[in-house]
């Protein structure tokens, strides 16, 4: 009984390891999976008399391979990886179709994006053999690259082993006005089957180069988010207004404070003094208002308190940011576009000042 239970341990066993002597390109029943590699066209189709067919052309007939297509990959080289995609996400980024190797259009400052891409390097310590700030152009040393093309060496502890790989980043002039236009290719790629043997070059694809893009696209991202936060700050900390005039003359407050933070934070003061914003000419730096004086309710009416009416009869009204030698100006004006009254301005200050200068 032993022994019997002993064989269909043994027999068991063999069935279970044994898949891949059974199956598989060395097993006894062959993989088909790569058969299209070595496949061929077969003889010409033959019609048995008493049958004919006027038209002799063979309509199976393949046309030839082009030059495109002998370089693609095929077989056991082909991947199967899910396509990749670029990360241009934002709302100042998007993907250019045209370019050969992966490229994103950037709306921003040309010295924002190549500090990004230097200090996204800096940060994991890839060594460089070209940085040229003058041509925006960078090249890498060679990196570390896992089998599935993913980037190793983040931290610059990674050394090459199977895979290697070189990169080029470069920024240049996009389509349109303040546009640039940042590309991410793998330009070199090497591989070896063990640490003792010589590096032989291997195909890059376009994937491969995606795969740098979209990390330096992440950063950037974050670098973006950053930066908006340390604005939003800026923002709720307020700043100092003064009594002065716009460059044109017409009564205004002026500021020291960038142009960035000042038109942001007029919707937040025009509120709270109960204006309504109704539409807004970033072109013009013009923001276009509606007042109109709280109603005071009856109990309001028996005690000194109530809401405080500003002394602006109900109507549209626009605010316009501009420059005033090295100061940034604001200028109320009625619905014409003409500047309101210097004395109006000066019973308005007291509450303008307040609020320009509060943490909202």
């Amino acid at each position: 009984m032993s022994l019997i239970k002993l064989s269909l341990l043994v027999l068991l066993t063999l069935l279970v390891s044994g898949c891949g002597y059974i199956y598989g390109e060395d097993g006894l029943i062959k993989s088909r999976k790569y058969d299209y590699i070595t496949a061929k066209q077969s003889k010409p189709l033959e019609i048995p008399p008493p049958l004919s067919h006027k038209d002799k052309a063979d309509f199976t007939h393949l046309p030839n391979i082009g030059e495109q297509g002998k370089k693609g990959l095929y077989g056991k080289q082909l991947g199967q990886a899910a396509p990749i995609q670029l990360l241009a996400v934002m709302e100042n980024t998007r993907v250019d179709k045209t370019s050969v190797a992966p490229a994103v259009l950037i709306i921003d400052r040309l010295e924002f994006i190549w500090q990004t891409a230097t200090k996204f390097l800096e940060e994991h310590n890839v060594a460089t053999s070209i940085l040229d700030k003058e041509k925006r152009v960078i090249i890498s040393r060679w990196l570390a690259i896992e089998d599935g093309g993913v980037w190793l060496g983040l931290d610059g502890s990674e050394e090459p082993d199977l895979i290697r790989a070189k990169y080029k980043i470069s920024i240049v002039q996009g389509e349109m006005k303040g546009e640039h236009k940042l590309t991410v290719e793998r330009i070199a790629s090497q591989v070896r089957l063990d640490d003792d043997e010589s590096w032989s070059d291997k195909l890059v694809t376009w994937q491969e180069s995606a795969d740098m893009m979209n990390l330096l696209l992440s950063y950037y991202d974050t670098r973006i988010r950053h930066q908006e936060a340390r604005h939003q700050q800026q923002i709720m900390a307020g700043f100092k207004v003064e009594l002065g005039q716009d460059a044109d003359g017409n009564a205004a407050l002026l500021t020291s404070a960038k142009e960035t933070l000042v038109w942001e934070k007029i919707p937040k003061v025009m509120k709270e003094l109960g204006f309504t914003i109704i539409d807004r000419d970033t072109r013009q730096k013009t923001y276009f208002m509606e007042y109109h004086a709280p109603e005071q309710g009856f109990f309001a009416s028996l005690f000194e308190g109530g809401t405080a009416q500003l002394p602006l009869e109900d109507g549209a009204f626009q605010m316009t940011v501009g420059e005033n030698g090295d100061q940034r100006s604001i200028t109320f004006k009625d619905a014409q576009g003409v500047g309101i009254e210097a004395d109006i301005l000066v019973k308005l200050y007291p509450d303008l000042s307040r609020l320009f200068g509060d943490r909202r």
